[in-house]
């Protein structure tokens, strides 16, 4: 019995542990030309309300997932892509994510640090990312992966290294905009699959259910993105 309560205590740790931003988390190149998920998708969590959809993918040589999030809301492309510009406040709306900032941009790529926090007793994640904007028809993606340097690794922290996400805004009629978020990492470190897996379709609900808040907000009304560059998330 004392065995089954130590276990049950630290399972719940774990479940609760890997909530990692969608933000960071995506797909290789052949799934962003794709309009609809394929068969291989499953659909994990859907809030009809919001119109807010999460598929997973299992990896056919990895034990970690593959997220692809989707959702309408009314506004521009310019005012979601306004909101993921402003590096500054993604701790507000991405989830997990502790710190980011930017560390340099040039043209339509920018470079950018990001911290996650993990409960006790998993250590923080940091990554370095670098992001390009792209744009064709009025469709904005923004495409972002992990690149080594320009931050030197902080002790106590894992620095993750195989990270690739995409955001991509299409305008839709009425005033909307569809938003669509693909992901796939490694976390490092000794996170097991199974809590890596267990919370990412809620983690990828959250962010788009805050990114929604966030872009009601005045600041970021009927304004043009502060950046060309930016990173998902």
């Amino acid at each position: 019995m004392a065995f089954l309560r130590t276990f049950s205590k630290h399972f719940g740790a774990l479940r609760a542990a890997w909530l990692l931003t969608v933000s960071l988390l995506f797909l290789s190149t052949t799934a962003y030309s794709n309009d609809t998920v394929g068969d291989d998708w499953r659909l994990q969590r859907q809030e009809p309300a919001r119109q807010i959809r999460v598929y997973l993918h299992d990896r056919p040589n990895g034990q970690y997932r593959d997220v692809y999030a989707v959702t309408t809301m009314k506004g521009s492309t310019q005012r979601i892509e306004a909101v993921l510009s402003d590096v500054a406040v993604m701790p507000q709306w991405a989830s997990r994510v502790s710190e980011a900032r930017l560390i340099k941009r040039q043209g339509n790529v920018a470079w950018i640090y990001i911290q996650y926090k993990l409960p006790y007793p998993f250590k923080p994640r940091e990554v370095v990312v670098k992001s390009e904007r792209l744009e064709s028809n009025g469709i904005v993606t923004i495409r972002s992966q992990a690149v080594p340097g320009y931050v030197r690794e902080t002790a106590g922290k894992i620095r993750m290294h195989s990270v690739q996400s995409s955001w991509r805004l299409t305008p839709q009629s009425s005033n909307n905009v569809k938003i669509e978020l693909w992901g796939s990492a490694e976390p490092g470190g000794l996170i097991p699959a199974v809590v890596y897996n267990f919370n990412l379709a809620d983690d990828a609900l959250q962010t788009l259910r805050q990114l929604r808040r966030m872009s009601l907000r005045e600041k970021y009304q009927d304004k043009a993105p502060a950046l060309k560059a930016i990173h998902q998330m």
